[in-house]
């Protein structure tokens, strides 16, 4: 079993292809269903400068903007001689590999690099150096680009419950899922196992049948409640965002915020958890007003005022006179820990102001 936070992230893109002097995919992984690794491998030449090692660190520091970036992958090689062997008669010098994209010849650099290589007395010449590219090397992205037929979208993004990677495969995608799964667990460290969704969700509690793509069968994944990971979420700076993503009852829900954390620490002790998290709840309403329909039902289940502490939103139509709504709202202090919610009416609890999300990622 795998002890996790559910979240999402996006497997492939529909972003440009990065690096895109460096890598061309053989022509012969194109429509390949069964992953041949070392099909991928070539050799590209990059461009490269010569460093003297004493002051290595300090140059490549001022040249990191334009250095080669690849998974895997050392930017800075020793030199070879003219057999391709090791020049080990020396090692005064390395070579810095540097992007393709950005270093084309000596008169590419930035002003900033070029003032960093005068200052530190490194000439500014570019040698060319022949790198092995692997599958290691690869990106996801590029992999999938390489091998799925060219003018169709990758796009597809998956979620993760522990070492389980759900993907919602394309149809054009279909015939290369064995492939997508196990490049999703070759480029993602922790995932051990994908599946695909087989048919629509049409269930209240959103279930639906997989297929195991790649990897092992195992469904059982443990998902930590938000009670263990929110105080220590709190002493950080990252934003909080709790998504309750199950329309047909994640508004009933709410009230299990109240008193959720205990007894509040003690300040003089403790620091303040003033980073408090935002949530986003999903509802379907069949109202002529959505909104106030579900932002009313949010209320009675909250047992709290939300009137002008809340934006919601339009997710979609989901059937004729039936809308899906998110509500969106910060949870106030004083409803998360139990002593500050004994005895108070909604009108005395301490609600803050509520940030409203202009692009929201959270989809249902």
């Amino acid at each position: 079993q795998c002890s996790s936070v559910v979240h999402s992230q996006k497997a492939m893109t529909d972003q440009p292809q990065t690096d895109l002097g460096l890598y061309k995919p053989p022509q012969t992984v194109r429509g390949m269903t069964e992953l041949d690794r070392a099909a991928f491998s070539q050799t590209v030449s990059v461009p490269a400068i010569r460093i003297p090692t004493i002051i290595l660190n300090k140059v490549v520091k001022s040249l990191k903007k334009v250095a080669l970036q690849r998974p895997g992958l050392k930017r800075v090689v020793e030199e070879h001689n003219e057999d391709g062997n090791k020049d080990s008669s020396k090692g005064e010098h390395r070579l810095l590999l540097l992007d393709p994209n950005s270093i084309t010849s000596a008169d590419s650099f930035g002003s900033e690099e070029a003032e960093a290589l005068k200052a530190y007395g490194v000439a500014q010449e570019i040698q060319k150096y022949q790198l092995k590219l692997t599958y290691e090397n690869l990106k996801s992205e590029e992999i999938l680009r390489a091998v799925l037929p060219e003018g169709q979208d990758v796009t597809s993004g998956f979620s993760r419950v522990g070492h389980i990677a759900h993907m919602n495969l394309r149809d054009h995608q279909l015939p290369y899922r064995k492939l997508i799964g196990q490049v999703i667990i070759d480029k993602n460290p922790g995932v051990t196992c994908v599946v695909n969704k087989t048919n629509t969700i049409d269930s209240t509690y959103r279930n639906f049948q997989m297929e195991v793509l790649a990897g092992e069968s195992n469904m059982v994944a443990k998902v930590r409640p938000v009670r263990e990971r929110l105080p220590a979420l709190m002493k950080g700076s990252q934003k909080i965002h709790v998504v309750m993503n199950l329309p047909a009852l994640a508004l009933e829900f709410l009230d299990a915020f109240r008193g959720l954390l205990g007894p509040e620490p003690d300040q003089s002790l403790f620091c303040p958890y003033d980073n408090l998290p935002q949530v986003h709840c999903y509802g379907f309403s069949k109202e002529d007003d959505a909104q106030r329909d579900v932002v009313e039902r949010a209320e009675v289940s909250f047992k709290i005022s939300l009137q002008g502490r809340c934006s919601v939103h339009l997710v979609r139509n989901v059937a004729p006179n039936k809308e899906m709504m998110c509500v969106s709202f910060t949870l106030p202090r004083g409803v998360l820990y139990s002593t500050h919610t004994q005895d108070r009416s909604p009108s005395q609890e301490s609600f803050p102001c509520v940030r409203t999300l202009t692009a929201s990622p959270f989809t249902c």
